[in-house]
């Protein structure tokens, strides 16, 4: 039995993930790939991106309605430990039912806003920035609303790229761009 001033044992197998790591796979899923479309995965995301991601809910500078306050928690060194292992995880994409001819559509709106930064099945990203193929277009909807909105503060070359991309082709371009992402598959780790 643990008293309360007694250390919890971290599992001495390195399969078993640390009890800091096994907090956030309740909600991100195993190994980091949610299971739902409202709830990103966080699996194959770039290391920086991960801290900063991390440090912008401790901060206030990305909306959230939970990882906020979660955020505060985790100490430095449980945010690099937590950067470190899901950045290593196998990202999974999950079937989404997509438009393909807004498909079609937000494949070429990606390549005059989005694939300078975030790449393609031909182009790797900026280093830090995370490949969007495949993950989930609840999630990414909501999240481009968020920063389109003002709630998340994206850097300035994002924020400008979104704004042009709405001023331009409308909420029904940054529909088709999320159906682009939903459709895509991810570029394999092996061909990096």
């Amino acid at each position: 039995m643990l008293m309360a001033d007694d250390e919890i044992p971290q599992p001495a197998s390195p399969m078993v993930p640390s009890l800091t790591i096994q907090t956030c796979t309740g909600c991100h899923g195993p190994a980091g790939n949610s299971l739902s479309s409202a709830i990103p995965s966080i699996a194959g995301l770039p290391r920086d991106y991960l801290r900063e991601v991390m440090g912008d809910y401790r901060h206030g500078g990305r909306f959230s309605t939970v990882m906020g306050r979660l955020a505060q928690a985790y100490s430095d060194e449980q945010v690099a430990q937590l950067a470190d292992y899901f950045s290593r995880q196998t990202f999974k994409r999950h079937k989404q039912s997509v438009d393909w001819d807004q498909a079609f559509k937000g494949k070429q709106l990606h390549r005059l806003y989005c694939r300078q930064c975030h790449g393609d099945l031909n182009r790797a990203p900026e280093p830090g920035s995370p490949v969007l193929n495949g993950r989930w277009m609840d999630y990414l909807r909501w999240t481009l609303q968020d920063y389109l909105l003002g709630v998340s503060q994206a850097d300035e070359e994002m924020s400008g790229a979104l704004t042009r991309l709405v001023r331009r082709h409308g909420e029904q371009g940054l529909d088709a761009l999320v159906h682009y992402y939903g459709s895509a598959r991810p570029k394999s780790k092996s061909s990096e």
